[in-house]
């Protein structure tokens, strides 16, 4: 994990201990000159992002890349991709994917790109997308060069025009549009199965939760769920109180899920199970919490809500 400036920090599972934290801010800037490590020339752009594999610890940042010893924080190697834009500095990391062959890195602000780094043979290729999304997400990775991406946008009043991207080295394969009428949106995260991506989105002048399974080569639309929020006393222009769930993907099941009072302690949710086939609900429960994160094991949905709380659920949604 990080600190959300300038630290990284390897925490222990068993007791909550930490292992190490490093500075990786100062640890970089005793070898490059600040305009390299940030766009503002200090440690509050450093934005440090953390993905962990039993070999290393992949950190995104305004640098580039920098891969860590999972022991103990080590930095092993740096990748500067400042050279591949016009400015000394990235901005706005958004997220890291990793494979066993590739990393994926995504950037907004004025670089508003992918970054696909292939480690293979002692060779190193980057290659450079230019993606029409100036908040970009995550990459979603579905095949060996192919990722997937939406915007970093949880809720807002102007929705973007691209709902999804689908990414091949250099190319922007497919977009997929979204919402082009006025008022306040909410949407989710993207999940994958592999062949389908699914995004989930609510919008104000309709009042509905709308769940979206796209082919992930081709971006075509596999299949809509649609349901009224009329009954469920939510309101999507509520941008304070409104909040769409990280989707989850166990099975043949689809699961989605939204909320009200993310940002209390208490509130109101709801997570939908669909078919991930065809999108026919098979289950839903109701839920005494914002949902924020799902996690299935082989008998349990755990949702993790806005402040903290976890509910268990069985496989059926029961409580």
């Amino acid at each position: 994990m990080t600190d959300g400036g300038t630290d990284v920090i390897a925490v222990n599972v068993a007791d909550g201990t930490i292992r190490w934290r490093r500075n990786l801010y100062d640890r970089v800037a005793d070898a490059v000159p600040e305009k390299f490590l940030s766009p503002s020339n200090s440690a509050v752009d450093f934005s440090p992002i953390p993905v962990a594999t039993p070999e290393t610890v992949y950190i995104q940042s305004s640098y580039g890349l920098h891969g860590l010893e999972p022991g103990d924080g080590s930095e092993r190697w740096r990748l500067y991709l400042g050279d591949r834009i016009d400015q000394a500095a990235l901005e706005d990391p958004y997220g890291l994917a990793v494979t066993a062959r590739r990393v994926w890195a995504s950037y907004g602000g004025h670089v508003q790109a992918l970054f696909t780094v292939r480690l293979s043979d002692g060779s190193l290729e980057i290659e450079r997308t230019r993606l029409p999304l100036e908040l970009p997400s995550r990459p979603v990775v579905t095949g060996d060069r192919e990722a997937v991406l939406t915007h970093d946008i949880v809720w807002g009043t102007s929705p973007p025009e691209t709902l999804a991207v689908g990414v091949a080295g250099e190319d922007v394969e497919w977009q997929f549009p979204g919402h082009a009428g006025e008022g306040a949106a909410a949407y989710s995260p993207l999940a994958t199965d592999g062949d389908r991506v699914f995004v989930a989105a609510s919008h104000e002048q309709q009042e509905q939760l709308v769940v979206f399974a796209l082919q992930a080569a081709t971006g075509k639309l596999e299949w809509l769920h649609r349901e009224s929020f009329a009954d469920r006393n939510v309101s999507v222009g509520a941008g304070g109180e409104f909040r769409l769930c990280q989707p989850a993907v166990t099975g043949g099941t689809l699961v989605v899920g939204y909320g009200t009072n993310p940002e209390q302690g208490t509130g109101h949710g709801e997570v939908v199970a669909l078919s991930r086939a065809a999108g026919r609900v098979q289950w839903r429960s109701t839920l005494s919490i914002a949902p924020q994160d799902l996690m299935m094991t082989s008998d349990r949905l755990y949702v993790g809500g806005q402040q903290g709380t976890v509910v268990a659920l069985a496989d059926d949604g029961s409580g």
